[in-house]
């Protein structure tokens, strides 16, 4: 017999890729689960505009940038918790816009937090709320009635986690993002066996799970097949004399370590260019997650990077330079190079190596393609698809729903006909839609029973 009153709101990121956000009530208490941004619309607007600073938290949600979180007004009294699955802008980022509204604390893993602490600082945000580590694979109370628990996933960046909360009428998991890698290059596996736990204790009263890659067949691939591609690339082609660029997501620490060891054996010096590398790897070492600073020059800021650049340009064959700049976003690196805000001339055959995918959102796949035919001009060798995903495909999400076999499934960050597959899927396992398997649409709520 139910004796709690528990409730979903899907305050963002159920219609689309990205600026995730969903709140819990049981009974009066409130936790949130991750407060992210649109990072195109964010990275448009600054290209555009200048400092989005200067606009107020409402009209970056009108914007679309920010959650709009007016959406549980009459829930801002009951939030006890803000828990951040992981560091992804599109998970964290509307934290320095949202998060002093609400008096509580910032739940995350200790890469998290310290990515979370060192971006509040760029920005030069200070927050009433309390920031608290929780280790991966154990729980923090939260209430009589609350528990949360942080369990190990992989994903494509560092110390992820699927998030579940404990009630007295069962578990209701949270689980965007995730990928199943049983080879990790850095890190330990997902913690099967707790998952396995929950799911068989039968006490699994809902999953939110992402379907950004539903719609693709089989398994993900595993980081290693990432890495057998970037190394083929780096160490079967003939780059002499000619400068390379691998770009990739900043927060993939994984991939980053990579390229400097693949770097390292064809003789370059490493170069990692920009402030938003230099955050997730320095905040990575303060995790102790990984040492990196030691084995390459970082430069962050205008004139180191802009003599870096220099120096390259000067002995192109001596370096290999990892930079932001794979969805073609206005302000990263290779934009700037591009566009003359650097100082650096690509030339006939120098090569950019895209270690990432597009997010597959229209204004990204506009910038990425405004890039390569500037780049493909120049006559630059593009290697492009030397990535595997941090995220799971159809039969990654089924595993998880069967692993854990939640009483409700709700699909989450994905275009509708995404959410539509994982029904499908779900319905297939002897779930019933609007029944125990339930698409939500931004701001509307769920009754969990």
């Amino acid at each position: 017999m139910s004796i709690m009153d528990i409730e979903i709101c899907a305050v963002s990121g159920y219609e689309e890729v990205g600026k995730n956000m969903t709140a819990v009530r049981i009974n009066d208490e409130v936790i949130i689960l991750d407060m992210g941004i649109d990072v195109s619309i964010l990275a448009q607007q600054e290209s555009e505009e200048g400092n989005i600073r200067v606009l107020s938290t409402q009209q970056l949600i009108d914007l679309g940038a920010v959650p709009d979180d007016n959406k549980i007004s009459e829930w801002k009294s009951k939030v006890k918790a803000i828990v951040l699955g992981h560091c992804h802008l599109d998970h964290i980022s509307s934290v320095q816009f949202l998060a002093a509204k609400y008096k509580c604390q910032i739940i995350g893993s200790p890469y998290t937090i310290e990515v979370l602490r060192e971006s509040l600082h760029d920005e030069k945000v200070m927050l009433p709320n309390k920031l608290t580590k929780v280790e991966l694979d154990s729980k923090i109370k939260i209430s009589n009635n609350i528990t949360v628990e942080l369990i190990r996933v992989t994903h494509s960046t560092m110390q992820c986690a699927i998030i579940a909360l404990h009630t007295p009428d069962g578990v209701l998991l949270y689980g965007n993002d995730f990928k199943f890698d049983n080879n990790p290059i850095l890190g330990p596996k997902t913690n099967y066996q707790r998952l396995k736990e929950l799911g068989d204790s039968g006490k699994v009263l809902s999953l939110i799970t992402e379907s950004m890659y539903a719609h693709r067949p089989g398994h993900t691939p595993d980081e290693a097949v990432a890495k057998e591609m970037l190394s083929k690339v780096l160490l079967e082609n003939n780059f002499e004399d000619k400068a390379i660029f691998v770009t990739m997501f900043s927060s993939h620490i994984t991939r980053i370590t990579t390229a400097i060891e693949l770097g390292r054996k064809i003789k370059r010096k490493i170069v990692i260019l920009g402030r938003s590398m230099g955050k997730y790897i320095e905040s990575a070492e303060r995790a102790h997650i990984a040492h990196i600073t030691e084995k390459v020059q970082l430069c962050k800021f205008g004139n180191e990077r802009k003599n870096m650049l220099r120096e390259i340009e000067a002995n192109r064959g001596k370096y290999l330079v990892i930079c932001t700049g794979g969805q073609g976003e206005p302000g990263s690196i290779l934009d700037k190079i591009v566009n003359k805000a650097l100082p650096f001339n690509f030339k006939d055959h120098d090569a950019v190596i895209f270690s990432c995918s597009t997010i597959p959102q229209p204004i990204n796949m506009a910038n990425r393609e405004r890039l390569e035919k500037i780049l493909l001009a120049n006559k630059v060798q593009i290697f492009t698809n030397i990535h595997v995903s941090g995220h799971g495909s159809h039969d990654d999400i089924k595993e998880f729903i069967t692993m854990v076999k939640p009483k409700h499934v709700i699909p989450s960050q994905g275009e509708r006909f995404k959410l539509d597959i994982v029904v499908k899927m779900c319905e297939d396992m002897g779930y019933k839609f609007n029944k125990t398997v339930h698409i939500i649409k931004n701001g509307e709520r769920l009754k969990i029973d």
